[in-house]
């Protein structure tokens, strides 16, 4: 999924922004609707270079924003950190663009909010299409693209492992806050809780155990044994939760 930052110090101006690319959404030159969601909207530089990780983006950025950094320090972060970024400045201050090149940051285009609105909207529907395209030619010409599951083993340091590969996470037995992922060719162990993992992706299937429902090969339902890739990958699932992962699978 393509995701849309959108930084602006002016709620106006992010508030047409946001609205433009929900619509663009829904109602584009193809016949479906663009896979991109607003991933976040702040008026903090700062902000934006936290919550980058090695993903797809499409970022919207004025450059001058009431702060000691500027739309360009959050451009050449988002270079650094992201797999894929389009990048669109929207803003006042045409002065800056020459250092967009010396800093390489090669924005897809630069706009100018002293322009029409209607034509700034134009430019912007216009934009966010070609964006689009440029992303689903990566996806298609990189095969070795696939959703991952991002941890973070030391604080600060993000790591992914490919979501397809992993069986599932536990907590360590007799050691206090370490996780386990199991997976394909995998084993790790990192500091965490199985607590703070918010991903819809996973299922709990009981106190100490996520999975990876989608990697399941078979599944015991006498006794309640989940297998993974071979009979010596398994987790035995709850009583608790064997209505629900029952469930899931029937309806898979």
């Amino acid at each position: 999924m393509l995701k849309v930052i959108i930084l602006e110090n002016d709620d106006y101006q992010a508030d047409y922004i946001e609205r433009l690319v929900s619509q663009r959404k829904l109602i584009n030159p193809t016949p479906r609707s663009y896979d991109m969601k607003i991933y976040l909207r702040t008026s903090d530089p700062q902000d934006v270079i936290d919550k980058i990780t090695d993903e797809e983006y499409l970022a919207v950025l004025d450059i001058e924003l009431d702060s000691q950094l500027s739309g360009i320090d959050v451009a050449e972060q988002i270079r650094k950190k992201a797999e894929f970024a389009e990048i669109i400045f929207v803003t006042a201050y045409q002065e800056y663009l020459p250092y967009t090149v010396s800093r390489r940051i090669e924005p897809f285009d630069y706009i100018s909010k002293n322009n029409q609105i209607e034509s700034v909207k134009d430019r912007l529907r216009t934009d966010i299409d070609e964006a689009y395209i440029r992303y689903q030619n990566y996806v298609n010409a990189n095969s070795k693209h696939q959703e991952k599951f991002a941890y973070e083993p030391i604080h600060g340091v993000k790591r992914q492992v490919n979501f397809d590969d992993l069986y599932y996470i536990e907590s360590v037995k007799n050691a206090n806050r370490r996780l386990r992922i199991v997976g394909k060719n995998m084993r790790i162990e990192y500091h965490g809780e199985l607590g703070k993992i918010v991903d819809d992706r996973l299922l709990r299937v009981n106190q100490s155990t996520l999975i990876n429902p989608l990697s399941i090969q078979r599944f015991d339902k006498k006794e309640r044994i989940i297998y993974f890739d071979s009979n010596e990958v398994k987790v035995t699932v709850s009583y608790r939760k064997l209505k629900l992962l029952t469930n899931f699978l029937e309806n898979k």
